[in-house]
């Protein structure tokens, strides 16, 4: 099971759709894997749901917009059915629409509605996986992430209960790596770095092995992207003495007075920093 936000802002719109396409054609085309997709809040529900009519149901479960009826992917292993509900980010005004409840005031009341329509879809005994996108309460949120309430003044907190009776809920949203109210609720975090905040972040990807009895043990698989995000500091002369680099850099020159066009020299040097900042 993973879960993360795979391509927010990685890069530009195109590069990071056909690489996604990629990734998705090899995963189907050469292993037997199955494939559960859903939206969250950076994309278009209507857009991720398309991507579902020509899918392989017995295979891949894709979500877009919210659903009244939220019917799981069910796969069976030597010990029995494993029940997978894909969940995807809805808006507090959508949720009142899809599930006829004016009352829908909040993230929280959101997701309770969906776990509410997913939990009679279950089979009696199957091992159930929850894959959502939410911001669960005490876990440990950066700077990039977005808030998921349109609401002002609202709480976008959901608290890790209402998952109750779920083996194993894989989440997206945050970007680190993390657990959040229990070993089996955990974020995956993003593959990258979207701010230098996560300046020194180990990413990872989580492999989540679930026994007979619903027990799950989780490997985290430590990986290096292609460029890192590092801040550099001091005088324009010294950084561009430093070894040149392709990571993301955040320059914070130490110059006595401001000067004309670092960037443009910074990125001889340092062709993808993206931010500059005076002491």
């Amino acid at each position: 099971v993973v879960a993360g936000d795979i391509f927010d802002r990685a890069a530009p719109p195109e590069s990071a759709v056909r690489l996604f396409n990629r990734f998705i054609e090899s995963v189907i085309a050469n292993t037997s894997c199955a494939v559960i997709l859903i939206a969250g809040n950076h994309d278009s529900g209507d857009r991720i749901g398309a991507m579902a009519m020509l899918a392989d149901r017995r295979r891949t479960l894709v979500r877009g917009p919210l659903s009244s009826t939220e019917e799981p992917l069910i796969l069976h292993d030597a010990h029995g059915p494993v029940a997978f509900s894909a969940l995807p980010f809805g808006y507090e005004y959508a949720a009142r629409e899809c599930f006829a409840d004016i009352n829908i005031r909040c993230p929280a009341d959101v997701m309770r509605a969906q776990i509410a329509a997913a939990r009679p879809q279950i089979p009696p005994g199957a091992r159930w996986i929850i894959v959502a996108h939410v911001f669960v309460t005490g876990a440990s949120v950066g700077e990039t992430e977005r808030p998921l309430t349109r609401i002002a003044g609202g709480i976008e907190t959901v608290p890790a209960e209402l998952f109750s009776g779920a083996t194993y809920v894989a989440l997206g949203h945050i970007h680190r790596p993390q657990t959040a109210g229990a070993p089996h609720i955990r974020y995956s975090g993003a593959p990258l770095a979207f701010g230098f905040d996560e300046e020194g972040n180990q990413k990872s990807m989580a492999t989540v092995d679930i026994d007979a009895p619903g027990n799950a043990t989780v490997e985290l698989i430590p990986f290096q992207p292609l460029r890192s995000v590092r801040t550099i500091r001091g005088t324009l002369e010294e950084l561009l003495k430093l070894p040149p680099s392709e990571d993301f850099i955040k320059a914070i020159l130490t110059d006595d007075g401001r000067l004309m066009d670092p960037m443009k020299r910074i990125r001889e040097r340092f062709p993808f920093a993206c931010g500059l900042t005076y002491a």
